[in-house]
């Protein structure tokens, strides 16, 4: 097969660029010869109506012609003549019948497909949502599939359907596109052709009632295919092949060895906590891709976030990054600005993407604001604010995957049981045995020391018991050490004082220990948790392979630590074998902290801001490596 890396194909209705360039599947002419993986080629409209079908077809009918063996998949006609008129010459497999809520749905039929494994399929609208009961659930995922089976696919889509523009073709448009194709997927395709028809020649097909044939053409006219939103898609689909050129020629220099001695460019996406913040991944996508840059997501977790778990909208952002070719990454801090700062610092990278607060000014006063301190401390960092897509009002239904505040701590059950048996008889106790000192002693220091029992059931129990308890110590105050004795009655001003203000600290402090208290237990087993995935990612790094690349990563984003790196004792000293961050250290010398790894590795770290609770736990993440080494040395000597 010829390079599938062809021109942008027609332009201004003239199919002659399609005619005249090699399409998938050429090579496989008399060849029952299978290759690893199949070709995708695939037609990119600037709009609909440009003939993206018409051309597909046009391009199978001469593969057959050349004696390919080429199938339809699955086609859309519309009853267009021009289109039924070219099936004739073409083998079409017969669609599948799902049914969905009582309705039989044809769909492409992918196991007939994978059957009949024929050189070349061709596919129509690949941003085609599936019905439920399909294998996949889009219609790009069952040609990945076919690709995977080393077929050959040809297929077509609009640029409004790219992952990337999708905010962009709705603010330009005013019409939202819910079926969409990972930019991944398509910039991977072995050749691309834009149709690119001017918006002016279009228009008039449409008038002609060319391009729909039941009708619609005056509100088509009217809304989405004005001139202005023609000539808007034709810029964002050159936009977009332009950056994926970029991308590839950076990426082909690079696998020739002509390196630039610049660290690559990258973008960092800030996923800061608003639940639709789709369109800043999105924008940061495009930055990325018009300078060629590796795209890089990052959310700055704070102590008390995600409590019960990663919200659904971080999981949603996380598959939207990685599907527009992304790598994400997570780090943990109390100020989320400069924690983003020193990773886009220790990326070394020139440009950060955040999105515009939702905040009023009143929260601003109270929390700060992320933007505006961030902009303050960039230096020579560019930092892109995005704005807002919807008003405040119109989030998204029932706000769902939005992230929710962090749930109250519960204490142990037992705890809670004796803080309400200490409750009651704690006071009692103390207002008995300070009877016989009470003339000296007095209301005031008869009340400190009910004060330091209401902090016992507070560390105990939390503060409800602890407001029982102020309660009963009020009463045992007013009884025994206020004039008259054995009355609820108080004839001096200064007992009254005296009384209320214990009871307004009483609480305040009862209130203070109790989430001093309930934050001790949540560091606990946030601490279990982390060590539990310590040990996770020491198994990961004592393993071989792929894998400590990732785990070596993923091990300097959680710690925010300056570089990890992976050295190979050699026979000149120690070589890298893997490294991360910067200033990567050269041998044990260099880092902070050293472990011995399988196979003659070194595992050497490096962390400036590094934190002594952090330390503690990478330190047992360290003993868990060693330990898992000595084992793995005992197991060896044991089978010897």
């Amino acid at each position: 097969m010829s390079e599938m890396k062809g021109p942008r194909g027609v332009r201004d209705g003239d199919r002659s660029g399609v005619r005249d360039a090699p399409v998938a599947g050429e090579a496989a002419a008399g060849a029952p010869l299978r290759r690893h993986r199949g070709r995708l080629h695939v037609f990119l409209g600037a709009a609909p109506g440009v003939g993206k079908t018409f051309a597909m077809l046009d391009g199978g009918l001469r593969l057959a012609e050349d004696g390919v063996e080429v199938v339809v998949g699955v086609i859309e006609t519309h009853d267009r003549a021009d289109l039924v008129s070219r099936l004739g010459g073409l083998e079409v497999i017969p669609p599948r019948e799902v049914s969905y809520r009582g309705v039989a749905v044809r769909e492409m039929d992918l196991d007939a497909l994978l059957n009949r494994r024929p050189a070349v399929v061709l596919v129509d609208e690949l941003a085609h949502t599936d019905a439920p009961g399909c294998r996949f659930e889009k219609r790009w995922q069952d040609v990945e599939a076919l690709l995977d089976d080393g077929i050959d696919v040809v297929t077509n889509l609009n640029v409004q359907h790219l992952e990337s523009l999708n905010d962009a073709v709705e603010t330009l448009t005013g019409f939202a596109q819910r079926e969409t194709v990972p930019d991944a997927f398509v910039a991977s395709a072995d050749r691309i052709d834009l149709l690119d028809v001017e918006p002016k020649v279009l228009r008039k097909r449409i008038a002609e009632g060319a391009v729909f044939a039941h009708g619609g053409t005056a509100e088509a006219l009217a809304g989405f295919f004005s001139a202005e939103h023609l000539a808007g898609l034709r810029e964002l689909a050159i936009g977009w092949l332009e950056g994926r050129d970029r991308v590839e020629a950076s990426t082909a220099r690079a696998v020739a060895g002509v390196r630039s001695t610049a660290p690559p460019e990258r973008v960092v996406a800030a996923l800061t906590g608003e639940a639709e913040g789709e369109h800043v991944i999105r924008r940061a996508a495009q930055l990325a891709a018009a300078s060629g840059a590796e795209l890089v997501g990052v959310h700055v977790r704070t102590p008390s976030a995600h409590v019960g778990g990663p919200p659904v909208w971080l999981e949603r952002q996380q598959r939207l990054l990685l599907s527009l070719g992304g790598r994400y990454a997570e780090t943990a801090a109390e100020d989320v600005a400069t924690a983003l700062l020193d990773f886009v610092r220790a990326e070394q990278a020139h440009q950060v993407v955040l999105g515009a607060t939702r905040r009023s000014r009143r929260e601003e006063l109270r929390h700060g604001s992320v933007i505006n301190t961030a902009i303050s401390r960039a230096g020579a960092i560019e930092v892109h604010v995005i704005p807002a897509r919807r008003p405040p009002k119109e989030i998204e239904p029932s706000q769902i995957g939005k992230p929710q505040p962090p749930r109250r701590v519960r204490l142990p059950a037992r705890r809670r049981q004796a803080a309400w048996l200490l409750a009651v008889p704690l006071p009692v106790l103390i207002a008995v045995a300070l009877l016989p000192v009470r003339s000296s002693l007095g209301v005031a220091g008869e009340l400190f020391c009910m004060l330091l029992g209401i902090v016992a059931v507070a560390v105990v129990g939390g503060v409800r018991p602890a407001v029982l308890s102020t309660a009963i110590a009020f009463l045992l105050a007013d009884f025994f050490y206020t004039r008259p004795y054995y009355s609820l009655r108080v004839n001096q001003l200064v007992d009254v004082v005296a009384l209320i203000v214990f009871a307004v600290v009483a609480v305040v402090v009862g209130t203070l220990v109790d989430v001093l208290t309930r934050q001790g237990v949540r560091v606990a087993r946030a601490r279990a948790e982390a060590t539990g995935l310590a040990r996770l990612l020491a198994e990961q790094l004592s393993a071989d392979g792929d894998a400590v690349a990732g785990a070596i990563d993923e091990l300097r984003s959680v710690f925010d630590l300056d570089s990890v790196a992976v050295l190979r004792r050699a026979e000149r000293g120690w070589e890298t074998e893997r490294a991360v961050g910067a200033p990567v250290p050269r041998g044990p010398d260099d880092a902070g902290f050293t472990i011995e790894l399988a196979s003659g590795r070194l595992l050497a770290i490096t962390g400036s801001r590094l934190e002594e609770e952090d330390a503690e736990l990478l330190r047992t993440l360290l003993t868990t490596i060693r330990q898992l080494r000595e084992r793995e040395q005992t197991v060896g000597l044991t089978s010897k």
